[in-house]
């Protein structure tokens, strides 16, 4: 079994990973504006460093999702 905590976090891990990447699509689609940079220098910026955070944060919840379900199928079977 794999606990509580662990149990928790495979279940909650698909909605944070879905919601990290319908956050990447809405930034990949404000970035794609080729005068965004122009009109908003700031806001390209932050958009920039939030896609490049998201992007961290996405990759790390799957990576932890994946040893979730091996370690789930280990002790389940």
């Amino acid at each position: 079994r794999l606990g509580y905590k662990r149990e928790r976090a495979l279940a909650e891990l698909p909605k944070k990973i879905a919601a990290l990447q319908a956050e990447m699509a809405a930034l990949n689609a404000a970035l794609a504006d080729p005068d965004l940079y122009r009109r908003d220098g700031a806001g390209f910026s932050a958009r920039t460093a939030r896609l490049a955070a998201a992007q961290a944060e996405l990759e790390a919840a799957e990576t932890e999702w994946l040893e979730l379900e091996l370690l789930r199928e280990e002790l389940g079977g």
